[in-house]
């Protein structure tokens, strides 16, 4: 006689499934595990299919799932792949296990999205009242700010987990580590004079080689800053200047790509600067980012009359 057999949902394979992804992956991926496939579950409770084994969830249900994403909740494209992805990945784990046998993801539909909630390019004259705030204010986000302008790093774990001995004065290079670079590739980018002027007058040749650049308490330090915290700083001032909230921390770096390529510099430069692997890269980059200037075209355009 066949025993009758109580197949899970995906609530109660949840927890099983999060405890294999930490064991085995990095913590910043297992939080976006643990921060995504809760939203899939407790959708599902909201529309009456909280109760439901995972192998009785259908391929429209998923795909009213991903159109909740993008329409109501705003998300884009790339965004909603993650979830996606991540989903499909408590599916497949599911699958090992024999509580499903079919992936009901054949209807999913990725929708354009709405709007491009990017960092935009500050503008000069908004540049000119923020910067010298920031610099009054806080200065260690002001040397933030700068090294993202000059130097194109990124201000998650490129920027924050900086530390003293990454930056070469001497040489005028900053090594971006294999361990904390987006590409996971250990590049060096170089330094322009200005910004090495002022990595002298904040004392960096002095500082100990270990200590992170951007501590936890405002200074070098042996503790990095908390990872939000460079970012909740910047928006603080920008919004006490009532500039746009487009501005954001990121936007250091799109503003130094955009002010470098309308300075004459090649793109090839701009692509070493940047640590694109590619040129079809750098000017996707700058075109969607910047926006690409013709400044002959602009300036030498003939009138109609």
């Amino acid at each position: 006689m066949e025993i009758f057999r109580k197949y899970k949902t995906p609530a109660e394979l949840l927890p099983g499934f999060l405890l294999e992804k930490e064991v085995g992956i990095q913590h910043k991926s297992y939080m976006t595990y643990a921060g995504q496939l809760p939203v899939f579950t407790d959708w599902l409770k909201e529309h009456g299919c909280g109760n439901l084994s995972i192998r009785k969830i259908t391929p429209q249900t998923v795909s009213d799932f991903f159109y909740f994403l993008a329409r109501d909740k705003g998300l884009d494209k790339p965004t909603c792949q993650k979830y996606f992805l991540n989903i499909r990945q408590l599916f497949t784990y599911a699958q090992k296990r024999g509580e499903v046998d079919i992936m009901p993801f054949d209807l999913v539909v990725f929708h354009r999205k709405k709007k491009d909630q990017g960092a935009e390019v500050i503008q000069l004259e908004d540049l000119k009242i923020l910067l010298p705030e920031i610099k009054r204010l806080d200065p260690q986000l002001y040397l933030a700010c700068i090294i993202q302008y000059y130097c194109f790093i990124r201000p998650g774990k490129e920027l924050r987990l900086l530390k003293v001995g990454d930056i070469d004065l001497h040489n005028g290079l900053i090594m971006v580590r294999q361990e904390n670079a987006k590409n996971k590739l250990q590049q060096s980018v170089t330094m322009p004079q200005q910004l090495i002027d002022i990595c002298f007058e904040y004392g960096i040749d002095k500082a100990d080689n270990s200590l992170f650049i951007f501590g936890n308490k405002k200074r070098f330090g042996t503790k990095p800053c908390s990872i939000n915290m460079l970012r909740y700083r910047f928006d603080i001032i920008r919004d006490h200047l009532n500039l746009s909230k487009g501005y954001k921390l990121y936007s250091f770096k799109h503003t130094g790509a955009s002010n470098l390529h309308r300075s004459g510099i090649s793109m090839r430069e701009i692509m070493d600067q940047l640590r694109h692997t590619k040129l079809e890269a750098t000017q996707h980059y700058l075109k969607h980012h910047c926006g690409i200037v013709n400044d002959r075209i602009r300036d030498n355009f003939p009138s109609p009359i």
